[in-house]
C-alpha cells in the first residue's frame, strides 16, 4: 500500500535517512546505506535516492559527497 505516494520500502528508506542525519549531523554515504539496509549494490540505493528526489522528499547538492538533504515535505513523512 502506498502512503504519501511512497512504497513501504521508500518510506522505510526515507525514515532511515532522517534518523541517520538526525543522529550524525550529515547524510550517510551510499556504501553505508547499502550495508545498513542489506542491499547488494549501490545502484539500488541510487534508485531510492533519486525516486525520493523526483517526488520532492529530498534534495541533493551537486558535486558534494554526503549531500542528501531532507525537505520539509520529507520530514513530515519521516516522523
Amino acid at each position: 500500500m502506498k502512503q504519501f505516494g511512497l512504497t513501504p520500502k521508500q518510506a522505510k528508506f526515507l525514515k532511515f535517512l532522517a534518523d541517520f542525519i538526525e543522529q550524525n549531523g550529515y547524510s550517510p554515504s551510499y556504501e553505508e546505506m547499502k550495508q545498513v539496509l542489506n542491499y547488494k549494490s549501490k545502484s539500488r540505493i541510487h534508485a531510492f535516492v533519486h525516486s525520493l528526489k523526483s517526488r520532492g522528499y529530498v534534495r541533493l547538492i551537486p558535486y558534494l559527497k554526503r549531500s542528501i538533504i531532507i525537505t520539509k515535505k520529507g520530514i513530515g513523512i519521516a516522523r
